[in-house]
C-alpha cells in the first residue's frame, strides 16, 4: 500500500516530520510500532513523502488513508478530520436496472452521473495520481476515493450498458477482453457483472473493454459493491491478475462504507468545475442500492483485569482503554462484574472481517497503547517435554541407520504436475481419480498433491548424478495425499495419532550410481546394488527391533519382475525395487535406480524400543595410509587387522586404492582410516599418535610396511 503523507496531513495532525528525515522521523517509527510496517520510502518534489506499507492479509482497513489515520489517532489521540462529502445521493432511480442473483455480492450500489465534456481533474486530486491525464478524470477520481476511503469502485460508460446490470456466477469458463487490452479466461463460479447481452466486468477484479469510459463519455454508471473475499481471490489467481480492487476485496471492504465513498465521489466530481472557469459540473442522475441483509452487529466482551494481566500493565486505566477503542471505531458499553469492569464492544463494520474474540481486542489495545509500555517479563516455562508423536519417534530411530549407510535426508514438496499425474495414470489406471487436485494452484507444476514420493526422489537422484555425485543416496520421511474410498464423515470421533482422512506418512528411500564412492573399484552391477539396498532396509527395520520377509509385489511404479514386497508380521508394510523406466525417462534419470516406500503407520505398529548408539555430532578426522602388500596377500585381511587394532575413537576404515608399479614386487594399497568421538572434538595430536601406534603394530606383528 502507498501511504501519502500529504494526504494523511489533510485527515489528522501528524507527529513532527520533514521530507529530509522521512527515513528516520517519528512518523516513520510510529507506523512500524502500530503494525503498519514501512517497507520503503519514496521522496519527490511532486508527491512529497510516500511510504510503502506492508499490510496483513486480514486487514483491509489498512489499505487506505482513513484506516491508517484511525490507527495513528488511537495512539497519539490526535483528532481525525473526515474528508468533506456530498449531503445526499439522489432519490431517483438510475436508467439501468440492477438484478442481484448471488449472495457472493452482499451489497451493490449503482450511481448514474452525467459528466461535462471535457471534464477537468481537480489539482488537489491530480497531485496523488500516477500519470494524471492518462485516463478519463472520472477514473482518477475513483482511484483517489479508494485511496481515502478504501472502497473500490468502477465506472461503466452508460451508453455501452444494455438495459440492466445482472450480478451472478459464471456457469462455465468465459473469455473476456479486459481494460488492459488483454484477453483472459474467467473460471466457472466467478462473480460476473453482465448487461442483457454481454459480460461487462469480472466482479472485484477488472472491467471489460466493451464498457470502458473514453474521452467522449458523457454519462457513467458508477459501481460500488461488496464481493466475497475468497471468491475474488480465487478468480484473480485463476486469471493470473492482481489489481488494486482485487487486492482490497480479498482483504475485506467496509460493508457500510459504500454510501460514504459515493458521497465523497459526488463532492469531488461536482467540485471539478472549480478547476476551470465556466466549466460545467458533473451531476447525479440516479442512485440504486441492493443488499443481502443488514451487517452483523457483533459484540465482544472483555474484562479490564484480563487486559491488564495479558499486557502486563497493572495500572492501565479504564478511561484510556475506552478512549482508544472508541477512536478505533468500537461502540463501548461498560458494566461492573464484582470489582472488575467489563467492556461490551460493538465491532465496527470495517473490522467484521477480522475481529471475532477478545484476543483480537487485546491486539488492538496493545498497538494503541504501545507494546513498549509493557514489561518484558517472559512467562514461566515448563521443563516437562511433550510426548513425542509416533512419526518423530520413528524418525529418531531410523535416521542413524540410514545416515550411517551414507544416505542423506531430503525434504521434497507435496505437489506435482498434471503431466506427472498423467504418467502415473498410464502405469496405474484409475489412480488420477484418487488425487487431491488444487483448483487455484500458484504454478502448473503444483496442481496436484502427491500420492507417492517416487517421482520426487527420482528427480533428486537425477539432479545429483548430473552434478557429478558418484553415489546418490537419499531418503525422505514425508506425507502423501489421496482421496478416501468412501466419503468422510464430519461427525467428531476419537482418532489415533496416525489416523488421517486424506493423508498418510511414508518413509521413502532411493539410491543410484555407485554404492561405494571409491573410484578405484568396479561399479556394482544392478544385482549387487539391489542386494546392498535390501541390506539397508534390513538394518532400518532391525533398528526398530523388528524383522521382515520379502514376497511378490506388483507395485505399478517399479519395474515389473524387479521388485519385492516388505512384510512384517501379517502386514505388507512396503515395497522396494528398481524404478520403472517410464518414471526414469520423465525425471531424466539416466542410471538404474532403487526405490523403497514404507507405510509409517504400519512401521510404528511393529516398532519396539531398541537401545542404539547415537550418531556423533563432532567432526571426524581421516588419514590416508598407503601400505606395501604382497601380491598374493588379500587387502581385506589387512583391513581387518586395522579394525582389530582397537584404536581409540576409530570409527571406520575402508580401502580407497589398490595399484602396483611395473618395476615393484609389491602392491600399494591405500586405506582411509577415520576417527570420531561421540563426546568431544578430537585433536590432531591424538590422531597422529594413534596412527603411529597402528603402523608400529602392523610392522612388528604382521610385517606390513608403509610404502615409500
Amino acid at each position: 500500500m502507498k501511504l501519502h503523507v500529504r494526504m494523511m496531513e489533510k485527515i489528522l495532525e501528524l507527529p513532527e516530520w520533514s521530507a529530509e528525515t522521512a527515513h528516520t522521523c517519528p512518523l516513520r517509527h510510529l507506523l512500524d510500532d502500530i503494525g503498519l510496517e514501512v517497507k520503503g520510502v519514496d521522496v519527490s518534489e511532486d508527491a512529497g513523502v510516500v511510504y510503502t506499507i506492508e499490510t496483513l492479509a486480514n486487514r483491509g482497513d489498512h489499505l487506505y488513508a482513513l484506516g491508517a489515520a484511525r490507527e495513528i489517532s488511537a495512539r497519539t489521540l490526535a483528532h481525525i478530520k473526515i474528508p468533506a462529502v456530498a449531503g445526499q445521493l439522489s432519490d431517483r432511480k438510475p436508467s439501468v436496472l440492477i438484478r442481484r442473483h448471488t449472495d457472493m455480492c452482499s451489497r451493490y450500489a449503482l450511481l448514474e452521473m452525467s459528466l461535462p465534456s471535457p471534464m477537468p481533474l481537480r489539482n488537489d486530486v491530480a497531485a496523488f495520481i500516477e500519470e494524471p491525464g492518462k485516463r478519463h478524470p472520472i477514473v482518477d477520481l475513483l482511484n483517489y476515493v479508494q485511496m481515502e476511503f478504501g472502497q473500490p469502485m468502477h465506472a461503466f460508460d452508460a451508453s455501452k450498458v444494455d438495459g440492466e446490470i445482472i450480478i451472478d456466477l459464471a456457469t462455465k469458463t468465459e473469455e473476456i477482453e479486459a481494460l488492459d487490452g488483454k484477453t483472459y479466461k474467467v473460471p466457472e463460479g466467478s462473480i460476473l457483472i453482465r448487461d442483457r447481452k454481454k459480460i461487462i466486468a469480472v466482479a472485484g477484479v477488472i472491467g471489460c473493454a466493451n464498457s470502458m469510459v473514453s474521452e467522449s463519455t458523457t454519462k457513467v454508471c458508477i459501481e460500488a459493491a461488496i464481493f466475497d473475499p475468497v471468491s475474488v481471490r480465487k478468480t484473480a489467481r485463476a486469471m493470473g491478475i492482481s489489481t488494486d480492487a482485487s487486492y482490497a476485496f480479498e482483504r475485506g471492504c467496509d460493508p457500510e462504507g459504500i454510501a460514504q465513498a459515493l458521497k465523497r465521489l459526488v463532492y469531488l466530481a461536482g467540485g471539478s468545475a472549480g478547476t476551470a472557469k465556466d466549466t460545467e459540473s458533473a451531476h447525479v442522475i440516479g442512485y440504486s442500492y441492493s443488499e443481502a441483509g443488514a451487517a452483523e452487529k457483533r459484540k465482544v466482551n472483555v474484562q479490564l483485569s484480563w487486559l491488564r494481566r495479558n499486557l502486563d500493565l497493572p495500572r492501565l486505566e479504564e478511561l484510556e482503554v475506552v478512549t482508544r477503542l472508541k477512536i478505533l471505531g468500537y461502540g463501548v458499553e461498560i458494566s461492573s462484574v464484582g470489582k472488575d469492569r467489563e467492556f461490551s464492544l460493538t465491532v465496527p463494520s470495517w473490522r467484521l472481517w477480522d475481529v471475532t474474540n477478545r484476543d483480537d481486542i487485546l491486539e488492538d489495545v496493545a498497538r494503541s497503547v504501545s507494546l513498549n509500555r509493557a514489561r518484558q517479563d517472559l512467562p514461566p516455562l515448563s521443563y516437562e517435554l511433550a510426548e513425542r508423536h509416533p512419526v518423530e519417534t520413528l524418525g529418531a530411530t531410523v535416521r542413524p541407520s540410514l545416515c550411517g549407510a551414507g544416505f542423506v535426508e531430503v525434504i521434497t514438496k507435496g505437489f506435482y504436475s498434471a503431466q506427472e499425474v498423467s504418467l502415473l495414470e498410464s502405469l496405474n489406471p484409475g489412480v488420477s481419480a484418487k488425487h487431491v487436485a488444487l483448483k487455484n494452484s500458484l504454478e502448473a507444476s503444483n496442481s496436484h498433491m502427491k500420492i507417492t514420493n517416487i517421482i520426487h526422489l527420482a528427480s533428486v537422484l537425477a539432479v545429483n548424478l548430473k552434478r557429478g555425485v558418484a553415489s546418490a543416496k537419499v531418503f525422505d520421511l514425508s506425507r502423501v495425499f489421496s482421496l478416501p474410498a468412501a466419503p468422510v464423515s464430519e461427525e467428531p470421533r476419537e482418532r489415533e495419532p496416525l489416523d488421517y482422512d486424506y493423508e498418510h506418512d511414508l518413509l521413502s528411500i532411493a539410491s543410484a550410481g555407485r554404492w561405494n564412492e571409491g573410484e578405484w573399484r568396479k561399479a556394482e552391477g544392478l544385482e549387487d546394488h539391489a542386494r546392498l539396498f535390501k541390506g539397508v532396509i534390513a538394518n532400518v527395520i532391525a533398528s526398530m527391533g523388528a524383522a521382515f520377509t520379502v514376497g511378490k509385489s506388483e507395485f505399478p511404479y517399479l519395474h515389473p519382475g524387479m521388485q519385492a514386497s516388505i512384510k512384517m508380521g501379517r502386514n505388507v508394510v512396503g515395497v522396494f525395487g528398481v524404478i520403472h523406466p517410464s518414471i526414469r525417462e520423465l525425471c531424466d534419470l539416466r542410471a538404474e535406480a532403487m526405490y523403497a516406500e514404507l507405510d509409517v503407520r504400519l512401521l510404528c505398529k511393529y516398532m519396539t524400543k531398541v537401545d542404539s548408539v547415537p550418531v556423533s555430532d563432532y567432526p571426524a578426522i581421516s588419514r590416508d595410509l598407503t601400505l606395501q602388500i604382497d601380491p598374493k596377500e588379500q587387502a581385506g585381511r589387512v583391513l581387518r587387522l586395522i579394525h582389530e587394532a582397537q584404536l581409540p575413537s576409530l570409527s571406520n576404515a575402508v580401502i580407497v586404492d589398490d595399484f602396483r608399479k611395473a618395476e615393484e614386487s609389491f602392491r600399494r594399497v591405500t586405506y582411509r582410516v577415520t576417527f570420531q568421538s561421540p563426546e568431544r572434538t578430537l585433536k590432531h595430536e591424538e590422531v597422529d599418535s594413534a596412527m603411529n601406534g597402528l603402523l608400529l603394530s602392523l610392522r612388528e606383528k604382521h610385517g606390513v610396511e608403509l610404502a615409500g
